[in-house]
Parts: structure tokens; C-alpha cells; sequence
């Protein structure tokens, strides 16, 4: 087996037939194979999987977590890559696969993330974040410098494929909450090991948080970011989040409507920052607990 597609799902929704259909028309030169590892979906999501030739894995909702779960995924799986997606996630066209793969054919590579673009009725503050951190050129990243997590916001489970023997030598954290994708890139990187981004590998994906949810989840972000990543905040980390907002105004000024998303979207980043913040300081105390 060349590549397994490993999906983590729960209650996917109406749409996950659509992200099965376009995975099982991709055009690669080799075989592969589709792994849903569901947990407690009661939506009909298990349904719509056996109408498609995947191998279905069932775990009890509370066994969730991001790590040890696509750690499970890669241990039922039978191909030489491990390529990761998500339940909201759609690749825009057959060739998906073959791009997000073909860069692990160098032997300095380790892993490779996609493109994530925002689905058309992406609110603005979301759609920006998604075109500003996820660029149309390719990048190689080769290093785990204090700025690595502001320089490679790309890296995501939600659209990457990763070599099996390196995974097996490294495999995902199973002690952090979030940013699972993101500490183990950093560890795959500083052992020499080299990541690629590939933009020709792209899907549709987007959230569309509330400013709660946007809270909570930049909490757990921050949080598994401190206790995993733990990378100092440059000097420069103030001035590019200022300059990341004032590019953000601008795209939204841009656009029809402005005046009624300028404050939304004010709000929106200022839930994200301090999440973000709370998060990284409840990990520091947890990380020296």
C-alpha cells in the first residue's frame, strides 16, 4: 500500500459524503486507501462511510484526542505515507493527493502541509487568516527557530501527509491538548529532518467560531502550544500581531459592508489573542507543575 488517508470523524454532517466521493476519485500512481476512525458520531456518519470502500475504526468519545487518536489512525494503516484530513475539509480537485505526496519522494523530507483556502461564505476575519497564513508559493522549512510558530501557522493536520517511518519514529504527542501537528513538525525539524508546503495541495476548510468559541479553542491552542512547542515569543512577536491587524483592517475596508465587520472583526481577533495568551500561560503552569 503507497498512502492511507486517515479521517478522524464525529457527527460530520451532510457533507462528508461529498469529501468521500473526491477522495476515492483521486488520481495517483499507486494504491491507497481511506481509514475513518469515528468517535460516537450518531448522525449518520457511519452510515455514509460503509457506502464507500473505507475501513472504519470505532472509538468511545471520551477515548478522543488529537494526538493519540491520529497516532491510532496510523497504526491501522497499511501505506508507506500517512496522509491526514479532516471531516471539514474538501480537496478542490482529483490531483489532491498525488500533490500533497509527491514532495515526500526526497529523502530529506519528512512531511508535507497543503493549502487551506476559505469556503465562499467564510466570514472576513476567518477568510483573511486563511489567505494571509496559507501563500500561493511553495515553502521549505528547515529549522525550529524561536520564531517557528509565527513563520509556519501552515503547518496543520487539517491538510498533511507525513512518511510513515518517520512517524513511527517520532508519533504524535500524546500529553498536549492542541497543536499536536505543530510539536511534532518542530521535533521532526530539529532532528534535520526537512517540511514542505505545498499550495498545489489545497482544500476548502474554514471556521466559522463565535467569539466564545473562538476564545475556547485559541485557549486549547495556546495551552498545546506552551506545553509542546514551547518556543520563546521573539522581541518582534508585538509588532507583527499590530501589523497582522492593521493588514486585516485594511482587507476588510476593502470590501462592501466594511463598517459592519470592522467591529466584529476587532472583536474576533482580540478573543483570539487572548486565548491565546490564556492558553500559553495556563500550559507554562502546568508545563512546571
Amino acid at each position: 500500500m503507497d498512502v492511507s488517508i486517515i479521517i478522524l470523524t464525529k457527527n460530520a454532517g451532510e457533507a462528508f459524503s461529498s469529501l468521500l466521493q473526491r477522495l476515492s476519485s483521486q488520481k495517483l500512481d499507486g494504491d491507497y486507501e481511506i481509514i475513518v476512525i469515528d468517535s460516537g458520531s450518531t448522525d449518520g456518519t457511519l452510515e455514509t462511510a460503509q457506502n464507500f470502500p473505507v475501513k472504519t475504526v470505532r472509538i468511545k468519545p471520551e477515548e478522543f484526542h488529537h494526538g493519540r487518536t491520529r497516532n491510532l489512525g496510523a497504526q491501522q494503516a497499511d501505506g508507506r505515507i500517512l496522509a491526514y484530513i479532516t471531516q471539514d475539509a474538501l480537496p478542490l480537485h482529483d490531483d489532491w493527493l498525488r500533490e500533497l505526496t509527491d514532495d515526500l519522494k526526497d529523502p530529506q523530507v519528512a512531511m508535507v502541509v497543503g493549502r487551506q483556502v476559505p469556503w465562499p461564505t467564510t466570514k472576513p476575519p476567518e477568510k483573511f487568516f486563511y489567505n494571509y497564513y496559507f501563500p500561493e508559493h511553495k515553502i521549505e522549512v528547515a529549522h525550529g527557530a524561536p520564531d517557528y510558530y509565527r513563520d509556519n501557522m501552515f503547518i496543520s493536520n487539517v491538510n498533511s501527509a507525513i512518511k510513515r517511518d518517520v512517524w513511527q519514529q517520532f508519533k504524535f504527542s500524546e500529553d498536549i491538548v492542541l497543536a499536536e501537528d505543530k510539536e511534532i513538525a518542530r521535533r521532526m525539524l530539529l532532528a534535520g529532518w526537512k517540511i514542505v508546503y505545498q499550495p498545489d495541495a489545497v482544500v476548502y476548510h474554514a471556521h466559522d467560531f463565535s467569539l466564545r468559541s473562538i476564545f475556547r479553542r485559541s485557549v486549547d491552542a495556546g495551552t498545546g502550544l506552551r506545553q509542546g512547542v514551547n518556543v520563546p515569543r521573539s522581541k518582534n512577536w508585538v509588532i507583527g500581531r499590530l501589523g497582522y491587524f492593521a493588514r486585516e483592517a485594511r482587507y476588510i475596508m476593502s470590501d462592501e459592508g466594511w463598517w459592519k465587520w470592522l467591529p466584529y472583526s476587532a472583536a474576533y481577533e482580540a478573543s483570539r489573542l487572548l486565548g491565546v495568551v490564556v492558553g500559553w500561560l495556563r500550559g507554562r503552569v502546568r508545563r512546571n507543575a
